[in-house]
């Protein structure tokens, strides 16, 4: 009775490792936890932190904090299991590179760079939804 929930493969792989065919992101439910988590922390404490900081920096801070609580709701939509979770992550990606190059300041390399990085795995998660959807 109490068999545990394999997935009609012969691999025998858990169907929690198996990403759902639903309108979810594909990866596995453990690890879209606690990235959503991550994310819905991260985007708050920064969100909160670019707009009641101590510099006052124009457009980019606003751009800034608009990202970082876009953030926050891309990490409730991963707790919520949406796939469009991926489009707002791919969003805050866009906004964070637009935000570096319209800035006054100093342009931080490594923060653009990890950015780009994001935006390149959002639409790599997005293309792969789209092809397994077509096939």
């Amino acid at each position: 009775m109490n068999q545990p929930a394999y997935s009609d493969s012969p691999s025998g792989v858990p169907r929690d490792a198996v990403p759902s065919e639903g309108g979810g992101i594909p990866i596995s439910s453990a690890l879209r936890i606690l990235m959503g988590l991550g994310f819905l922390a991260v985007g708050l404490v920064q969100g909160v932190g670019a707009f009641t900081g101590e510099v006052e920096g124009g457009i980019t801070f606003i751009i800034d904090g608009l990202g970082f609580f876009l953030l926050a709701g891309t990490g409730i939509a991963m707790l919520m299991d949406r796939f469009y979770s991926l489009y707002l992550l791919l969003l805050w990606a866009v906004l964070g590179v637009a935000g570096s190059f319209l800035g006054e300041g100093e342009v931080a390399l490594p923060a653009i760079f990890a950015r780009i990085m994001v935006g390149i795995v959002a639409l790599a998660a997005i293309a792969q939804k789209g092809t397994r959807s077509r096939g």
